[in-house]
C-alpha cells in the first residue's frame, strides 16, 4: 500500500519460510513497483521472522537502503501508527465480512473487489493521517495518542 495505490492482494497458502517470503512475496511485490517507488518510496515490515531473515533484510536493503522500516526500528505493536493496521485491514475485515462467504474463492474475490473500491484520494488521506500519527508519538515521546487524532 502506498499513497497511490494498492498492490495485490497477493495470495498464498504455503507456510511462509523467509526464502518463500522473498520468492513468492517480495519478488512479487517489487517486479510491480515503478522505479519511483523503489527509489524514493520506504518499505515497512512486521517482525515476524521471515521478515526479519538475515538474508530477507539484506534483500531489501538492496532496494531501500536506509528505508527500511523492520524489527526494532518501529515502535512494537504499533497499529495506531501503520495504515495497513489502522485501515486497510480494518476497512477490508469490516466490508468483507458483511456478506456470508462460503469458499475460499468467494473470499478472494471478495477482498479484490474491496480493495478495488479504495479511491486514490482515500489513499491520499490515509497517508495524511499517518504523516500525522507519526508526529503525535513523537510529540508524545512513543506514548500514547490516540486521544489527540
Amino acid at each position: 500500500m502506498s499513497r497511490r495505490r494498492i498492490i495485490g492482494p497477493i495470495f498464498f497458502n504455503d507456510t511462509i519460510t523467509a526464502e518463500r517470503y522473498r520468492t513468492q512475496i517480495l519478488d512479487t511485490f517489487l517486479n510491480q513497483l515503478h522505479d519511483d517507488e523503489i527509489r524514493e518510496g520506504y518499505f515497512q515490515q512486521d517482525g515476524a521472522t521471515a521478515h526479519t531473515a538475515r538474508a530477507t533484510l539484506q534483500y531489501l536493503e538492496q532496494f531501500y537502503d536506509n528505508r527500511l522500516i523492520s524489527k526494532g526500528l518501529w515502535p512494537p505493536r504499533s497499529p495506531d501508527l501503520t495504515p495497513l493496521d489502522f485501515f486497510l485491514f480494518p476497512t477490508l475485515k469490516n466490508n468483507v465480512f458483511r456478506n456470508r462467504l462460503h469458499t475460499l474463492d468467494e473470499l478472494r474475490a471478495a477482498i479484490i473487489e474491496e480493495l478495488e473500491r479504495i479511491s486514490p484520494e482515500t489513499l491520499e488521506k490515509v497517508f495524511d493521517n499517518m504523516k500525522r500519527r507519526v508526529e503525535l508519538c513523537r510529540e508524545h515521546n512513543g506514548g500514547h495518542f490516540e486521544q489527540f487524532l
